[in-house]
């Protein structure tokens, strides 16, 4: 058998080297590939600009129709005071009530109070007159006219009582009812004092007026019976 030594071919295969593949040219700068793509880019900026500058236009119009169209913060702030306005206005004038009845009350236990002294003192001075006897007494015309201003008030306080009275139609028993005469009756006989002092006449006593007031009710029949039973035995003997 007959050995070969060295490069064997086959038969059928060239000697000579295979060509290699061919390349694809690398894209010019100018393909067209590229220019579409470009162009693309350049579109989307020019219209992005322009949404931009459109947005702009809109934005300076609604500034020079009203000014304040962007200020959030501002009408949030507006809204809420609107809504929190009401609320410290009420609470204000609910407390200045408060205040003006706290006021009214303490000037009426003030004149309460200087009326009681009056009335101790015009006490203690009848119990000195013997000791002076027909001697010329001298009143100022401050005082007096004190003493005139604290008989309107008696009077009005008075008046203001029976009003009250009258008006209240929602007496549920005759208890109740017969307890606040009594309250007016002895408020009347704390007052009848200094009313007599004053004005100088049994006509001046607040009591007086009321148990008239009562007599005139029941001959005119407008006290029905168990209002009738409720009156003191003192007051169903007067009438």
């Amino acid at each position: 058998m007959k050995k070969y030594y060295g490069l064997q071919i086959k038969p059928g295969q060239s000697s000579k080297p295979s060509a290699a593949p061919a390349r694809r040219p690398p894209a010019s700068i100018f393909g067209g590939d590229d220019d579409d793509d470009v162009e693309k880019e350049i579109s989307r900026q020019a219209s992005k600009t322009a949404s931009l500058q459109k947005i702009e236009q809109q934005r300076k119009k609604a500034l020079e129709e009203d000014p304040s169209v962007f200020d959030y913060d501002g009408v949030y702030d507006d809204m809420k005071e609107k809504i929190e306005k009401p609320k410290v206005q009420d609470k204000s004038e609910r407390k200045s009530k408060y205040i003006e009845g706290l006021m009214a009350k303490a000037k009426e236990r003030e004149r309460e109070y200087e009326i009681i002294y009056e009335k101790k003192l015009i006490k203690e001075r009848s119990k000195e007159d013997h000791l002076y006897g027909d001697k010329e007494k001298f009143v100022t015309s401050a005082y007096r006219k004190k003493l005139t201003e604290q008989a309107k008030w008696l009077e009005e306080d008075r008046l203001r009582q029976l009003k009250e009275e009258q008006d209240d139609v929602s007496w549920p028993t005759c208890n109740f009812s017969k307890g606040r005469d009594e309250k007016v009756l002895r408020t009347a006989d704390q007052t009848r004092p200094v009313l007599q002092a004053l004005c100088g006449s049994r006509e001046a006593s607040p009591g007086l007026h009321l148990r008239r007031r009562r007599r005139r009710r029941r001959r005119e029949g407008d006290l029905s019976p168990g209002l009738q039973n409720c009156l003191s035995p003192k007051d169903r003997a007067a009438a």
